[in-house]
């Protein structure tokens, strides 16, 4: 072998294990190695949350090594999860459910110990979530026209059970009542289960909520008068609409996860597959299906988009509800 052939060897040669030891020193090849903390920014027991358990469960199938642990820290409209996972290490062990009312709205009405447009590396999305409005079984209103004509007829009178002020299901109910003349007034809550024992228990007669409820209307002690959603739930697809009954909008709430800022790439790709994986385990479907939310699976860029389109759609709507901070 001549001298050129050697040396051709030898770099080669070089080359490889150059290759191989920058691919062994990948930060996402020893990932995860401890458990990973997903902040819920609701209460036990609603929608966000049970589903958000469904999800760390069949992320633990999807992500080799993977032990989820949720931890539930509601306030403030969510910002208060929010925030520990921006002062969180970037090292992807810190995720956060991240969805319009921490992200969007929060920032919005209030100050917030983080910055949503810079503040976090985002994951993916992994869900829908669809708001109803709904009654008791027993409630003299049969429809939304119903309730609205009543609303009409008794102006003020009427109140709402939501999660919070500025949340999806308040915004969501304001601009209906805006768009038809009515007034209302609010009653908060720290999450879907606590505005159904309130309902349940005689203490709330209409309400804004999301897809907790479904258990209760298919036992037919709840019934939903409307779905804010773009998409229907086979299990309730004669819910009609509000496009169906006259609105030209919808309030879909897209949710997926964010990581403090500086996460590296590598471990940002490797959960954003792992979650386009998990959103498809026939478990966390069912799951999914039971909460009237809808699986749906987007790319951290996506996700991206779909921020950034909620902010410049939600900020007017917050600032004509006079929520917006001064």
């Amino acid at each position: 072998m001549n001298r050129f052939g050697i040396w051709s060897r030898v770099l080669l040669i070089g080359a490889a294990l150059l290759f191989a030891n920058a691919r062994a020193a990948s930060p996402a090849d020893g990932f995860p190695s401890h458990p990973i903390q997903l902040y819920v920014p609701f209460s036990a027991g609603g929608s966000i949350d049970v589903t958000a358990r469904a999800l760390g469960r069949a992320l633990e199938k999807t992500l080799p090594g993977a032990s989820v642990v949720i931890v539930n820290k509601p306030g403030a409209g969510g910002a208060i999860a929010l925030g520990q996972v921006a002062r969180a290490n970037p090292d992807g062990y810190t995720l956060g459910v991240f969805m319009p009312p921490n992200a969007v709205i929060a920032p919005h009405m209030q100050a917030v110990a983080y910055d949503p447009k810079k503040d976090f590396s985002l994951i993916a999305n992994y869900a829908l979530t669809t708001l109803y409005i709904a009654v008791p079984a027993d409630s003299p209103y049969k429809t939304l026209n119903d309730l609205l004509a009543d609303m009409q007829a008794n102006p003020g009178k009427i109140m709402f059970g939501i999660t919070t002020l500025g949340a999806g299901t308040h915004l969501a109910t304001a601009r209906m009542m805006k768009e038809r003349g009515l007034k209302t007034e609010y009653i908060t809550y720290g999450g879907g289960a606590q505005i159904l024992t309130a309902m349940l228990g005689g203490q709330i007669k209409v309400a804004t909520l999301a897809g907790e409820a479904l258990p209760y209307v298919l036992s037919g002690k709840i019934r939903f008068l409307a779905s804010f959603s773009s998409q229907k739930i086979a299990a309730i697809k004669n819910v009609p609409s509000i496009r169906e009954l006259g609105f030209d909008w919808d309030a879909d709430v897209w949710t997926g996860l964010a990581a403090p800022r500086g996460l590296d790439e590598s471990i940002r790709k490797k959960l954003e597959n792992a979650v386009a994986q998990a959103v498809k385990d026939p478990e966390f479907q069912r799951v999914m299906e039971s909460m009237a939310m809808i699986p749906q699976s987007m790319s951290g860029a996506q996700l991206q988009a779909q921020f950034e389109q909620s902010d410049k759609t939600l900020g007017p709507l917050i600032e004509a509800a006079g929520l917006a901070q001064k």
